[in-house]
């Protein structure tokens, strides 16, 4: 005698998702997530790109030929520093009497 009652059949039983519902969608969560990692990356590699590109080809530096200096630099101010730092240097110095002898 068989006892088929006790057997458990295998395409009766519910799906896997039927026992818990959903918190909330993971493939769009994942599809998110994976999109802005791409966005950041992207924006991380062009910010990159142009440092590499500024340092590589020195294009932060820009010449300087032509430029009319005069107007930057007052010439006559400058000779005057110069002057009185040339007679400072040249006067002669006296020393104090020293006190300890």
């Amino acid at each position: 005698m068989k006892f088929n009652f006790l057997k458990l059949k295998k395409d009766n039983l519910p799906p896997l998702k039927s026992l818990r519902p959903q918190i909330f969608n993971v493939d769009l969560f994942w599809f998110a997530s994976l999109g802005l990692v791409l966005v950041i990356f992207i924006i991380t590699a062009f910010i990159g790109f142009k440092l590499f590109y500024s340092q590589y080809f020195e294009t932060y530096k820009q010449s300087a030929s032509g430029e009319d200096f005069e107007s930057l630099i007052n010439i006559d101010k400058l000779k005057s520093a110069i002057q009185k730092r040339s007679d400072l240097i040249s006067k002669p110095v006296s020393l104090p009497k020293d006190p300890s002898l």
